[in-house]
C-alpha cells in the first residue's frame, strides 16, 4: 500500500469529535464491515451468526449496518449498500457508483472492488489531491558509471569555461594598459553579495557571472557587463555615451540608467582565479576520458523501424527519421542512445510515458479542483472566478470565468458568426510553482519523465541547473501547464497555435490530456463560408496590391463585405455594439444556464480600423453544442457586466493588448461549487463533413470561391476521426539562417496582434509573432530547400526539444500539456550563443532578459562535478590500495 504523508485529513474514518454517540456508531459500523469480510474476532463471528439467524433480521441489520457509510470520493452518505463498492485490499475504502462513473470513467465497479483508486495511488478526491505521491527513487549508481558521467559533463562544459576565461583575460589586459602596470585577479576588487542576489547588466539585462564594471559613485548602482564594455570600445553607437581618452569607461548617462559623472571600475563576484582553477581541474580529470564517437553524417545504426518515426522528407537526408522509443522499453539509465541523437540536436519522441505512472486523472476539472483545494481561502478563491486566456484570433487577452473556459475546452466555443473560438489559458496555476499548487500532479508528471538523468529537476546528473547551490536564485524551469482549445483542421485564421519561437534551454513536453470537440454539419458549413469569405478578401487584396505597384503592402487594409462589417457588433464603434446587442436580445432566447442573462456583446477590435475579411466576426461566443439548435447557431449568449479596457505592454512588437472580460451572472457564480457536475459531458460522435480548406490566396480563383458549398447532411457518413493532439514543426539549428531570411522576405504575409499584418520585426523568431501554415512551409521548401521535422504528438507522448531549434505547435484537439526545461551538457554552447543573441534584442523586448543565467550555471556545475569526481577517484584509489595491501 502507498505510504501516506502530510497532514492528517478528516474522512469517514475520522468522524466529527463533537458527537461521542456518532463516534461509537461509526466504530460499530466499521466492525460490521470487518465481520462481513471474515474477521477472525469473536465479536465479528458472533455478529455474523446473529445476522444469519433470519431473513427479515438479516435485511434490517444490513440496512442498519450500511446506513450512514460515506463514499471516499464525494463524502456523501449512502442509504444502501448497493450504492457502494468496497475495496477488497484496504477494506475500509469505498466508492459510490456515481463517483466511479464520473471521476474514473475508465474503471468498472468490479475493478474498483479488486483495487480501489486509493490503493492504486490515483485517487483524485479532495483529500488525496492534497497528499504527495510516493515517487520511485532511482537506485544508486555504480561509482565507475557515475565517474564517467561526470567526466562526460566536464568535457562538454570546458568550451564555455574557456570562453569565460578568455573574456576575463582580455579585460585584465585592458585594465593593465589603463593602469600602466600588470594586473592579476588579486588586484581586482571583489563584490560581496548574497547568493540569492542576481547581478545583471543595466544596459542589456544579461546576467553577470563574475567580471563586471561598476560605478565608483556610492550613490549610483550601475553595473555593466564585459560585452557592453567591449561594444563601446569597438565603436558601436551608444549616442552620448563615449569612451574616455585614457581608455576608461564613464558611467552611462542618466537616460541610460547611470549617473554620467563617475567612471566604471573593474570588479569580480567570485574567488580569484576561480575559472582558471576550474579549467585546470577539469582538464586533469578528463585527460584519460574519451567521449563516445558520434556519426553525424549517417543515420543512427542503433535505430530500428520499431523505434523511429518519419518526420521529414529531405533529399539525401540522414535525419528524416526521429528516435521514438516506448517508455516501458527504456532502461532506467538508458542514456547512450539518447545522447547519440541529442548531441546532434535532433528531437526525440518517447511514447506511452503515462503508462509508467499511477494513472492520476489529468481531466481539467480534477486539476482545477486540486489547485483550488490547496489554498481555498487565499489566492485560489479569486482564481476560481476568472482566469486570463489568450484569444488566438487576435492575440488579445481575455478574462473569462474558469467554468466557461473549461466548458469550452470540453464542448467548444464559437464566435457569433460560427467561427471557432480558440482560447489558450495563460499562466495557470498562477503566482506559484506548479509543485506547490498541484503537488500530486507534479509527482505524477515527474514519474512519467524518461531519461531521468537529464530531466530530474532535483538530482539529474546531466541537468546542469540542478547543481546550483542551495540559497542561490534559480531560474524558473517549470513544470508549467499549457491548456488550450484545438481544431482538427488548419483554419489559417485564429488557429490554436504556439507561434514560432526558440527556447534558450532544452525542454520536454508531455501531452497529458486531450478532448475532441464535435460540430454539427450546419456549424461546419458556417466555418467553410467564413473561410471562403476570408479567402476572397485575401485574393482581392492581392489583386489590388498588384495594381498599386510600389505601394507598401503592409499599409493596405482592404475593407471587404462592408455590409457584413456594419452588421458586426463593435467593428465600427462601440455605440453600434450596444444597439445591436439590444436588438439581438429581443429577437433570440438562448436555452440553458445563460438564457436569462442580458447585457452587451462587445468586440474589442479597433473601432476605427476594421479587419479585412472579418465578415461578421466578433468576440461574442456561444458553446458549440453537439445537438443542433437554430437559436444557438444564430443567436448570442450575451454577457452581463462586461467591461472593456486596453493595456499597453513594454514590447515594441505588441503596441497594445486588448483585454476582453467575461463575467458570469450571479446565478452562474453560485454554480461554482457544482461545476464538476456541469462539466462531466460525454463525448459524442463527430458529425463533420469532408472539409474544404482555402490555404493560399494566390492559388484561389474567384470562380472557385463563388461555387456553392456542398455538405453531407448524414452525420454518420461525415464522421471524421482525429488522431493525436498537436502537430509539431521543429527546425534544425543549421537551417535557422535560411528560415530567418524567408521570414523577413515574407513578413507581410503573417498576422499577429488584432489579426493585422506584422509590421515591425526585431527578430522574426524571437518575436514569436509568426506561424507558418502548410502553404508557407511548402513555399519555404521551394525557395530555400529547407523543411522542419513535422509530426503529431499523441496522448502520453513526451517530446524533447533541443535548445536552439525553432519550433511551433498547433492543437488539433483541446490539449493539456506539461513542460519542463533542463540544461543538458550537449547544449551548453548553443545556450551560450542564444544568450548572446537575446542580449542584442531591444531592451524592452520580452526575450531580452537573461532568465537562464547560463554562465553562472556552468561555473557552479563545473565546480560541483569536479568535487564529486575527485571524491570518487580518491575513494577508488583508497579501495585499490586496500586490496593491494590485503594480498
Amino acid at each position: 500500500m502507498e505510504e501516506r504523508k502530510g497532514k492528517r485529513i478528516r474522512s469517514e474514518e475520522d468522524p466529527p469529535r463533537s458527537s461521542d454517540k456518532r463516534r461509537k456508531t461509526r466504530k460499530k459500523e466499521e466492525e460490521n464491515v470487518v465481520s462481513r469480510r471474515g474477521s477472525s474476532s469473536s465479536e465479528g463471528r458472533r455478529r455474523g451468526r446473529d445476522m444469519s439467524s433470519s431473513p427479515d433480521k438479516d435485511e434490517s441489520e444490513g440496512r442498519r449496518k450500511y446506513a450512514g457509510l460515506t463514499c471516499h470520493q464525494c463524502k456523501i452518505m449512502m442509504s444502501s449498500k448497493t450504492d457502494l463498492v468496497f475495496c477488497s485490499i484496504c477494506v475500509n475504502k469505498r466508492y459510490c457508483k456515481d463517483c466511479i462513473k464520473r471521476w474514473y470513467p475508465e474503471r468498472t465497479p468490479e475493478g474498483v472492488k479488486a483495487a480501489c483508486p486509493f490503493c492504486m495511488g490515483n485517487c483524485n478526491c479532495r483529500a488525496c489531491l492534497r497528499e504527495p505521491l510516493a515517487v520511485k527513487i532511482q537506485s544508486g549508481k555504480d561509482d565507475n558509471v557515475k565517474l564517467k558521467q561526470l567526466q562526460y559533463l566536464l568535457v562538454k562544459v570546458l568550451p564555455v569555461l574557456r570562453a569565460i576565461y578568455t573574456e576575463q583575460s582580455r579585460e585584465l589586459e585592458i585594465e593593465a594598459a589603463i593602469r600602466g602596470v600588470p594586473v592579476t585577479e588579486s588586484d581586482v576588487a571583489k563584490c560581496e553579495i548574497h547568493p540569492s542576489v542576481r547581478i545583471y547588466c543595466d544596459l542589456c539585462s544579461t546576467s553577470i557571472a563574475n567580471f563586471l564594471r561598476s560605478c565608483q559613485n556610492q550613490d549610483c548602482s550601475s553595473d555593466i557587463c564585459l560585452s557592453c564594455c567591449n561594444e563601446l570600445r569597438d565603436g558601436e553607437s551608444f549616442s552620448s555615451w563615449k569612451l574616455n581618452s585614457d581608455g576608461t569607461i564613464p558611467c552611462p548617462p542618466k537616460e541610460r540608467g547611470g549617473c554620467g559623472t563617475s567612471t566604471l571600475e573593474l570588479r569580480r563576484l567570485r574567488k580569484r582565479d576561480l575559472v582558471q582553477k576550474l579549467i585546470t581541474d577539469a582538464e586533469e580529470l578528463t585527460q584519460q576520458f574519451k567521449p563516445p564517437d558520434v556519426d553525424t553524417a549517417h543515420e543512427c545504426s542503433s535505430c530500428s523501424d520499431s523505434i523511429t518515426r518519419q518526420a521529414a522528407s529531405r533529399k539525401n537526408g540522414h535525419d528524416n527519421f526521429l528516435y521514438s522509443p516506448t517508455a516501458l522499453d527504456l532502461a532506467e539509465d538508458d542514456n547512450a542512445h539518447f545522447q547519440s541523437h541529442w548531441i546532434k540536436a535532433e528531437p526525440v519522441i518517447v511514447r506511452n510515458v503515462l503508462e509508467k505512472t499511477s494513472g492520476l486523472s489529468w481531466e481539467p476539472m480534477v486539476m482545477w479542483r486540486a489547485c483550488r483545494e490547496m489554498d481555498p481561502k487565499a489566492k485560489c478563491k479569486g482564481e476560481a472566478k476568472a482566469v486570463k486566456a489568450v484569444d488566438c484570433l487576435d492575440w488579445c487577452e481575455v478574462e473569462i470565468n474558469i467554468h466557461q473556459f473549461f466548458d469550452g475546452y470540453l464542448k467548444g466555443r464559437m464566435h457569433c458568426n460560427g467561427w471557432p473560438e480558440m482560447l489558450k489559458l495563460k499562466d495557470w496555476p498562477p503566482s506559484a510553482l506548479f509543485e506547490e499548487r498541484l503537488p500530486r500532479h507534479n509527482d505524477e508528471f515527474m514519474s512519467a519523465l524518461p531519461f531521468f538523468d537529464y530531466t530530474d529537476p532535483e538530482s539529474g546528473i546531466f541537468n546542469l541547473a540542478t547543481r546550483l547551490p542551495d540559497g542561490s536564485l534559480k531560474p524558473d524551469l517549470g513544470p508549467k501547464t499549457y491548456i488550450a482549445y484545438g481544431f482538427h483542421e488548419e483554419l489559417n485564421r485564429g488557429d490554436s497555435v504556439t507561434k514560432l519561437h526558440c527556447d534558450v534551454s532544452d525542454a520536454v513536453n508531455v501531452l497529458t490530456h486531450t478532448a475532441k470537440v464535435d460540430l454539427t454539419p450546419r456549424q461546419y458549413q458556417k466555418i467553410k463560408l467564413e473561410q471562403k469569405s476570408y479567402a476572397k478578401a485575401q485574393l482581392r487584396k492581392q489583386q489590388k496590391n498588384k495594381s498599386l505597384g510600389e505601394v507598401d503592402k503592409d499599409e493596405i487594409i482592404l475593407i471587404e463585405n462592408e455590409e457584413d462589417l456594419k452588421n458586426c457588433n463593435g467593428l465600427l464603434g462601440e455605440h453600434s455594439l450596444k444597439d445591436k446587442a439590444a436588438k439581438e436580445e429581443s429577437s433570440y432566447s438562448i436555452p440553458g444556464p445563460s438564457s436569462s442573462q442580458k447585457g452587451e456583446c462587445i468586440n474589442i477590435g479597433r473601432a476605427d480600423d476594421p479587419k479585412e475579411g472579418s465578415s461578421s466576426l466578433n468576440s461574442c461566443t456561444v458553446a458549440m453544442e453537439s445537438g443542433h439548435d437554430t437559436k444557438v447557431d444564430v443567436g448570442l449568449i450575451t454577457q452581463k457586466n462586461v467591461t472593456v479596457k486596453r493595456e499597453s505592454v513594454a514590447d515594441e512588437n505588441h503596441d497594445d493588448v486588448c483585454l476582453k472580460t467575461e463575467i458570469s451572472s450571479p446565478s452562474q457564480r453560485e454554480a461554482d461549487s457544482a461545476v464538476e457536475n456541469e462539466l462531466n459531458m460525454p463525448t459524442l460522435p463527430s458529425t463533420l463533413p469532408q472539409p474544404v480548406v482555402s490555404t493560399s490566396a494566390e492559388s484561389i480563383e474567384e470562380e472557385k470561391l463563388d461555387a456553392p458549398i456542398e455538405t453531407n447532411g448524414n452525420a454518420n457518413e461525415s464522421t471524421k476521426a482525429v488522431h493525436g493532439g498537436a502537430v509539431w514543426d521543429i527546425f534544425r539549428r543549421e537551417d535557422v539562417p535560411k528560415l530567418i531570411e524567408y521570414l523577413k522576405r515574407h513578413k507581410h504575409e503573417f498576422r499577429h496582434l488584432y489579426n493585422e499584418p506584422v509590421k515591425s520585426v526585431s527578430h522574426p523568431i524571437h518575436d514569436q509573432s509568426m506561424f507558418l501554415n502548410e502553404r508557407q512551409k511548402k513555399q519555404l521548401k521551394e525557395e530555400f530547400d529547407i523543411e522542419p521535422w513535422t509530426f503529431v504528438q499523441h496522448l502520453g507522448e513526451a517530446v524533447f526539444i533541443p535548445a536552439g531549434c525553432p519550433h511551433q505547435v498547433r492543437n488539433i484537439q483541446s490539449c493539456i500539456k506539461v513542460a519542463l526545461d533542463f540544461v543538458a551538457p550537449e547544449s551548453v554552447e548553443e545556450c551560450l550563443r542564444l544568450t548572446e543573441e537575446f542580449r542584442r534584442l531591444p531592451k524592452d523586448h520580452k526575450s531580452n532578459e537573461d532568465k537562464l543565467e547560463l554562465k553562472k550555471i556552468v561555473l557552479h556545475a563545473a565546480r560541483s562535478a569536479i568535487r564529486e569526481a575527485q571524491d570518487l577517484m580518491q575513494t577508488k584509489t583508497v579501495t585499490k590500495d586496500r586490496k593491494g595491501s590485503s594480498t
